[in-house]
């Protein structure tokens, strides 16, 4: 029987690492990851200024439908055509990513659990806690290498992620089946996330 994994936390508080563990110390073969910054909604049609004003840590930025929709197929046994998004130009590109469903579908976000229905459809819900402070780092060196963004727009974009965070990042937060440190090294958090996992297929 497949099963949905579902990786929450706050920007920066390690996520995307654990869970691209998580699929490597599984294997390609056995799990696959669907990660739900994928499903923002294209804003091609706003102007550039418009664009930055619209807040992307809030449920509202994402096509959540369809995310709910892709898991539910992968679950199911059908492969989906996820998206694309340049977060630079805040745009989907028109190339889509062909996902094949595997025993352990893994999904990860600031917001994968903002919604009762998204919950609903995970057998696990693991949420990163991590400090404030390590996690501004972290965020703070990915967008600038790996976003193209400058310092003003990281700020920005940060403190709009921090108050959506304290909104709806609680909820993930106080349902989660399990709650794990990010400020450890992430050898032993895939150690302790896949002994959990384990522990529960066997019950």
């Amino acid at each position: 029987m497949r099963r949905v994994i579902a990786i929450a936390g706050g920007s920066g508080s390690g996520k995307s690492t654990l869970a691209a563990a998580l699929v490597a110390s599984m294997g390609q073969d056995h799990a696959i990851l669907l990660p739900i910054d994928a499903y923002y909604h294209d804003l091609a049609h706003l102007g550039s200024e418009e664009r930055e004003a619209v807040n992307f840590d809030h449920p509202d930025a994402l096509d959540l439908d369809l995310f709910a929709a892709h898991i539910d197929a992968l679950r199911s046994g059908r492969a989906v055509a996820c998206p694309t998004y340049d977060f630079t130009s805040h745009c989907r590109l028109p190339d889509t990513a062909n996902i094949s469903p595997r025993n352990t579908i893994l999904v990860e976000g600031i917001l994968v659990a903002s919604r009762a229905d998204l919950r609903a459809t995970f057998d696990t819900l693991i949420f990163v806690a991590t400090d404030a402070e390590l996690r501004w780092q972290r965020r703070l060196q990915r967008d600038q290498h790996e976003r193209g963004r400058d310092l003003g727009s990281i700020e920005r974009f940060w403190a709009r992620a921090e108050g959506t965070f304290a909104e709806w990042g609680a909820r993930a937060e106080s349902t989660a089946d399990l709650v794990v440190d990010g400020g450890q090294k992430i050898a032993v958090m895939t150690e302790l996330v896949s002994d959990y996992l384990s522990q529960q297929h066997d019950e």
